[in-house]
């Protein structure tokens, strides 16, 4: 039956297959090592990483690539995570119960130390920061551990798996954290199973979810209620799990595209690629990756097998793959439908409640990783709060403010983001 349906979804392919290979254009790469991972803090700073320790680099916005030099030969980049332009993090395994290795950098990559993570027993493959001092490991060995010291000392977070037990070891293969308190994670096995893992309190407890028959490569959040992520497998294609309340329930959608869905690169809000892996493709939906939704076949360029890929801009993309491709999104064709408005590189949602006694919650939306401020004024312009002053990834985040302090009255609060800054006004009423 898996056979039938291989070659029917093939067929499919052939028949409907849009070549667009204007959509993305080649760029110089300075490795021929695969790329399967990528991190920008902004739209010059920005990493990949690969087979055999690779990691490349560009500070100028991709107009050069270099390759860095991280003592690693022989193990592939498991992930990459940097928190501004100096500070970095990546992780390697040989898997020989010898211990991951824990890669770090505090100057942008030009020198990486390294060592071995003292327990063996775990695997990790995934890391993530908050900031500077708050950071994530996670992996196979089925638990999440957090640091509070840059990574000095590590502790054991609690993971619930009443919602789905037993296999709550299943690899993890990508972290989201929406603000400080709630993130995500995705990962599971192939032929057994897709999960999801939500935090809500920094990381310290974990829920564990079944949402899918096959495994999910990288989450996002389009909004503080829908969250999305993306995975598959070898026979089936890939396959779209979709929250709509904030990561309590899953809804999945076997898209019959081709391929594995391996990252999640929103263009605008509403236009999703999805680099296909090994079908040298990408899947792309005009509607935000709605369950139902249709989605197109894009060839990549060269026949590249496209692992990773990411927006900065609606016009400034990049994607990674085999034989160290690394591909440009060609800003000449904008998008895929005839009718579309390019938003900006960030909004502020009004905060809510509104009015509000004595907690709110403002959130905003990246279209790029980088340095947010948002201040609280009151009327006659004296700072009230400084609520965000740090890196953030690209995607929705909200942060909370309590003004139990405060008398009741109007307040504005302002994001800076770049050169520019969006203010608001919000009433509290005690």
């Amino acid at each position: 039956m898996k056979i039938v349906l291989k070659i029917v979804i093939l067929l499919t392919l052939s028949a409907t297959l849009i070549q667009a290979q204007q959509y993305w254009q080649k760029v110089n790469s300075p490795t021929s090592k695969t790329l399967s991972k990528c991190h920008f803090v902004d739209s010059l700073y920005g990493w990949a990483a690969g087979d055999s320790g690779t990691v490349v680099h560009t500070s100028n916005g991709g107009v050069g690539w270099v390759l860095q030099n991280t003592g690693i030969d022989y193990y592939s980049i498991d992930d990459i995570f940097f928190i501004n332009r100096s500070t970095g993090w990546a992780l390697c395994n040989d898997f020989l119960f010898t211990g991951t290795i824990v890669l770090r950098t505090t100057n942008g990559g030009n020198v990486w130390t390294n060592y071995r993570y003292p327990d063996s027993t775990k695997v990790w493959n995934v890391v993530y920061f908050l900031n500077p001092q708050t950071g994530f490991l996670t992996g196979f060995s089925g638990l999440f551990y957090k640091t509070t010291n840059s990574g000095i000392n590590w502790f054991e977070t609690y993971l619930d798996t009443s919602y789905c037990p037993l296999i709550y070891g299943l690899q993890k293969t990508r972290m989201y954290f929406i603000n400080d308190n709630t993130g995500f994670a995705c990962g599971g096995q192939i032929d057994i199973q897709g999960m999801m893992w939500k935090t809500t309190d920094a990381g310290l407890n974990w829920k564990t979810y079944c949402v899918s028959a096959e495994p999910l490569y990288d989450v996002k959040a389009v909004s503080p209620t829908k969250i999305i992520a993306t995975g598959g497998d070898f026979e089936y294609g890939m396959n779209i799990t979709v929250s709509y309340d904030a990561g309590e329930t899953w809804n999945t959608d076997v898209t019959g595209i081709f391929g594995r869905g391996r990252s999640l690169a929103f263009r605008t809000p509403s236009e999703l690629w999805v680099p296909m892996d090994f079908s040298q493709t990408f899947a792309v939906s005009l509607d935000s990756g709605r369950i139902g939704s249709p989605w197109q076949d894009i060839r990549a360029e060269d026949s590249t097998g496209v692992i990773a890929a990411v927006f900065l801009s609606p016009t400034l993309g990049w994607a990674f793959g085999t034989k160290g491709n690394i591909l440009k999104y060609n800003p000449s064709v904008i998008g895929i439908g005839n009718n579309e408005q390019v938003p900006e590189a960030f909004t502020l949602s009004q905060n809510y409640p509104n009015p509000f006694n004595p907690e709110t919650i403002i959130g905003y939306t990246l279209n790029t990783g980088g340095i947010v401020k948002i201040d609280i004024f009151d009327v006659s312009g004296k700072l009230e709060a400084s609520l965000e002053n740090v890196y953030r990834p690209a995607g929705y985040h909200e942060v909370k403010w309590s003004a139990a302090d405060l008398a009741s009255g109007v307040y504005f609060y302002r994001i800076t983001f770049g050169t520019g800054s969006i203010t608001k006004k919000m009433m509290l009423l005690k």
